[in-house]
């Protein structure tokens, strides 16, 4: 599938630059894909209609003020990245902890200061003292040329290396859909939507902790890219 997504990738350069109505039809599309499918996975029943209303700047009586300001967060957080992609920023640790701190606001943007235990995966992360010591060793594995030709696999490891860190107090899950959805468009693909249930997720993940397997994420990833192309492609052919 990776070649047929190369070869998608060169036609939709090729019809750049897009029209604006088509811009900005993708832009609320991915982005409403990205909480909505992201919120799921962490437990969310939001459907994504209700998501996008709440992007249009409705108010829902039904959802409450505290899903009204996630989905808010999510959105400046996913903003904060778009920018950074558009000055062809690489993904750092600044970066990751700014947009962390946009993601859960008010709290402070900074590494976990306990150690928990995380029975969904039944997975105990590295303490919390060594946390920076193995983000440092992330980010330099980052930055290396390990996967360089397969951006797609490399988003899967980057996700999958970052759960197995779990650096954060809260979001550690979203946190590692959002970098490797910043390596995705930082190497020009799109945003995707995770197409995956809650416990087919979790299955993946575990999965990798005890088998270094990340062939499930990877699947997901790749055919979320496809399937976006896919809709790219329906959408420019039109111009």
């Amino acid at each position: 599938m990776f070649r047929e997504i190369k070869k998608r990738k060169i036609i939709l350069e090729n019809r750049k630059p897009y029209k604006e109505e088509a811009v900005s039809y993708l832009a609320e599309l991915n982005l409403a894909d990205w909480i909505h499918s992201s919120l799921r996975l962490d437990g969310s029943n939001l459907s994504k209609e209700t998501v996008e209303r709440i992007l249009r700047g409705e108010f829902l009586v039904e959802v409450s003020v505290s899903n009204h300001a996630m989905i808010g967060n999510y959105q400046e957080a996913i903003h904060l990245l778009t920018d950074m992609v558009d000055m062809n920023m690489y993904l750092s640790e600044s970066l990751l902890l700014k947009a962390y701190g946009a993601l859960v606001k008010p709290a402070l943007p900074e590494y976990r200061k306990s150690n928990p235990v995380l029975r969904m995966l039944d997975y105990n992360p590295p303490h919390f003292k060594e946390i920076e010591e193995q983000m440092s060793l992330f980010f330099g594995w980052l930055h290396s040329d390990l996967y360089s030709n397969n951006p797609i696999e490399k988003a899967a490891y980057i996700h999958n290396k970052m759960i197995e860190i779990y650096p954060f107090e809260t979001g550690s899950e979203a946190m590692a859909r959002m970098a490797a959805q910043y390596h995705l468009m930082v190497n020009g693909f799109p945003p995707i939507q995770w197409n995956i249930s809650e416990p087919e997720y979790y299955d993946a993940i575990r999965l990798y902790l005890k088998k270094e397997d990340a062939g499930p994420i990877n699947d997901v990833i790749e055919r979320g890219v496809y399937n976006k192309m896919e809709v790219m492609m329906q959408i420019t052919v039109r111009q």
